[in-house]
């Protein structure tokens, strides 16, 4: 019996040496649609397009993201792209989950090593992939989990892979604990602290908040759409968490498939004409902090949602370092004493100011009465 815990999701994924994100997966939190992100007891993380942008040095446009439709592709472009005869394209071209594509052992044999990459990286920046892949992420994990079915998650796992471990710990027990011990253990034992929010070199930069009229970010993948939600990951810019995030900015936008709904993704299209990006400007400075108001409100939705795996100690010390939040009446001290540090600071300097023209009023005094006296001496 599983009390007070969420039951376990089966998922599986291509044997690619990142069995770690089976236990990662298992730990998404699925309350809202788009919300995928993992809970941990006292942080969230979630992939951010500032993110998957950073790993593949790939900008995000301010331009609609590349879609993929059902249409038959294009043989003629497709051939010379890879430079090979329209006939072989043809034939090589083969349909998996109602998509047409190309098996990996016929572009090792036909696309001449790396032209594939070489001519098609170009072709896909201009057509802002980003958004896509997120989309395709975010998608295909909630789709696994909205009836708790699990299955085989296809969605980019390397660079699912690579984007998780960057902001586990590189150094401290956690690296150092033993190879056997399983994945869920090691997750549940961190803490925010221990997190590296900043790694990817994006923190105190603008990102994508919302677009269109939608509250939040609505995204495009190849198999369907699916709103995203990065007022709850911002944290990951490196800007603090202070109060639990408005409801209609993490509510249910949409969530469809693309196929035969035709009509919904150009309203979805559409939306990335008007593109609202935040920075600084509203949320200050960069420090990644949390604080009591939005710990709080993570709390209850943990305790609402249920994690997979038990709450396990933290290990400790992991990164030696101020801690990332503080307590509400630690905050309201802190404050106090700011405030009278600064009325100290204003009375002192008003002090100054009038010792200051105190002086300038003596030796405007003593240089007059240094010019009587050069006067007087003049006369005798």
């Amino acid at each position: 019996m599983r009390t007070g815990l969420k039951d376990n999701v089966v998922y599986s994924l291509f044997d690619l040496g990142i069995s770690v994100l089976r236990d990662m997966i298992a730990l998404i939190t699925p309350d809202h649609v788009g919300m995928f992100r993992e809970a941990y007891g006292d942080y969230l993380l979630g992939p951010l397009m500032a993110d998957y942008a950073s790993i593949l040095g790939i900008p995000i446009r301010d331009q609609i993201p590349f879609c993929a439709t059902k249409e038959e592709p294009d043989i003629a472009e497709i051939s010379r792209a890879l430079y090979l005869s329209p006939e072989v394209t043809k034939g090589g071209l083969k349909e998996k989950g109602k998509l047409p594509g190309f098996h990996l052992s016929f572009l090792e044999a036909k696309a001449k090593g790396m032209l594939f990459w070489v001519i098609g990286k170009p072709l896909f920046m201009q057509r802002n992939l980003i958004p896509t892949l997120i989309g395709d992420v975010y998608y295909s994990v909630h789709n696994r989990n909205e009836k708790r079915r699990g299955g085989l998650i296809r969605c980019c796992a390397q660079l699912l892979y690579k984007w998780f471990m960057g902001y586990l710990p590189s150094r401290g027990a956690f690296v150092a604990l033993d190879p056997t011990v399983k994945w869920s253990v090691r997750l549940m034992g961190l803490r925010a602290k221990d997190i590296a929010w900043t790694h990817n070199g994006m923190a105190g930069r603008d990102f994508i908040y919302s677009c269109g009229s939608f509250p939040n970010v609505p995204l495009i993948g190849v198999q369907g759409c699916i709103n995203h939600n990065p007022t709850l990951l911002r944290r990951q810019m490196g800007f603090a968490m202070e109060v639990p995030p408005l409801e209609r900015e993490i509510q249910e936008s949409f969530y469809f498939p693309t196929e035969g709904n035709l009509t919904r993704l150009r309203q979805v299209s559409r939306a990335w004409r008007n593109i609202q990006r935040k920075g600084r400007v509203p949320f200050g400075k960069v420090n990644s902090r949390s604080f009591p108001p939005f710990d709080d409100w993570l709390r209850k939705r943990i305790e609402l949602t249920h994690l997979p795996f038990p709450g396990s100690d933290p290990w400790c010390p992991l990164i030696e370092g101020p801690r990332s939040f503080v307590s509400m009446g630690e905050f309201l001290e802190m404050k106090k004493a700011r405030d009278q540090l600064q009325a100290e600071k204003t009375k002192l300097e008003m002090s100054v100011a009038r010792i200051q023209m105190a002086n300038q009023e003596i030796k405007g005094r003593m240089e007059d009465q240094d010019k009587r006296y050069a006067m007087e001496a003049k006369r005798f």
